[in-house]
């Protein structure tokens, strides 16, 4: 595809987004990544070590050929989301974010209820990136 994608002012050459949740190793994320073709990235900020003491999988993605999107993946609550996604604005991941929430336990599928409908939260509170890129997908077993 020549075409480029177009979110909030930045400019992709691919559209397509790629997890990194499901490989076995780093090196095998790096090489997924690779073979794909894609300029973004999403990373749980949960799952991965930001304090870089210890190999990271951020070791393995290389900030000047993709964007990184950390993701709140894991999180159950309005507030664990929001702190989750601060936590990975001031560890330099990113300003934007994929948010992610958890509406039921035992299937893991998100929360796809209007927001309308969920737990009140203040919009204050639940807007600490900007812009936000929210992605989810819906099952209709939902």
């Amino acid at each position: 595809m020549t075409d480029s994608f177009l979110i909030a002012g930045k400019q992709f050459q691919s559209r397509l987004i790629v997890g990194t949740g499901k490989y076995r190793s780093f090196q095998e994320t790096a090489r997924a990544l690779e073979a794909s073709g894609t300029a973004m990235v999403t990373v749980a900020v949960r799952r991965v070590n930001l304090d870089r003491s210890k190999e990271s999988l951020l070791d393995y993605i290389d900030p000047n050929k993709y964007f990184l999107l950390p993701n709140t993946a894991g999180c159950y609550t309005a507030e664990e989301t929001v702190r989750t996604a601060r936590l990975a604005r001031e560890a330099g991941l990113s300003d934007w974010i994929k948010l992610e929430v958890i509406g039921d336990q035992a299937t893991l599928f998100p929360d796809v209820r209007p927001p309308s409908k969920r737990p009140a939260y203040s919009t204050k509170k639940a807007s600490p990136c900007s812009p936000t890129l929210r992605m989810t997908s819906y099952s209709p077993n939902v």
